[in-house]
């Protein structure tokens, strides 16, 4: 079996697609005060009306309805605790299609190790970000899901969240990749996943640096956080 520390980047849906899932705006919502003058008015729900499309455009890559996946990266060891620091021993594997499904198929098929069982995969928010996306864009796409990664209301013991690790019961209690990772002295991010899908298409070099730098700074924090699966 081999361990797999992953991170998924997501982008919004064409923009034609986003605007036919735009939700209604209410023009009888907007709060215009003691405004007077009609073109004031006029004025003020404009300017509500463009902040409200583009407030859904900002948000659209977080919502797997009006988002894709656009990269899933992976680091695979073979035994997790023998990275040296530069994670030398992990072999980076980004998959990125055009096709959204054929991402989605490549990805499950990593998921899975010899007689039936599933490898140890470990990431950074994966029980409330990643795994959600992939499972709902995979329903979507009609791509068969592996059995065993989600049982009822749980998911399986293979799973590894570093953010649920951290966090030790604590919902409240505070920790981004890049907090944490500086905390331990392992590291820090080098640029904003928010832009990520523009330097997909524009720079694919530059994207694919920051994707695996995200994936050395998850594989680092699971041994800083005593995790060897």
């Amino acid at each position: 079996m081999q361990t797999i520390v992953f991170d998924v980047e997501t982008g919004p849906l064409a923009e034609s697609e986003l605007s036919a899932l735009l939700p209604p705006f209410d023009p009888a919502e907007v709060k215009t005060g003691n405004l007077k003058d009609p073109e004031k008015v006029a004025a003020k729900i404009a300017e509500a009306e463009a902040n409200h499309r583009r407030d859904f455009f900002d948000r659209a890559a977080l919502d797997p309805l009006s988002g894709r996946v656009v990269a899933i990266g992976m680091l695979v060891f073979d035994e997790l605790s023998e990275a040296g620091p530069d994670m030398g021993s992990g072999r980076c594997v980004i998959l990125g299609h055009e096709d959204e499904a054929q991402t989605l198929r490549e990805f499950w098929q990593f998921t899975q190790a010899e007689m039936g069982r599933m490898n140890p995969m470990i990431g950074f928010n994966i029980f409330g970000f990643d795994l959600p996306f992939l499972f709902r864009r995979s329903w979507k796409r009609r791509v068969p899901i592996p059995f065993g990664l989600r049982r009822g209301r749980y998911w399986g013991d293979q799973l590894i969240d570093l953010r649920d690790t951290w966090q030790l019961g604590d919902r409240q209690a505070r920790g981004s990749l890049d907090s944490i990772a500086k905390h331990l002295g392992v590291g820090a991010k080098n640029g904003d996943g928010k832009a990520f899908a523009e330097l997909w298409r524009s720079d694919r070099k530059q994207a694919e640096a920051y994707l695996r730098n995200d994936l050395e700074l998850t594989a680092k924090i699971a041994l800083g956080l005593g995790i060897c699966a």
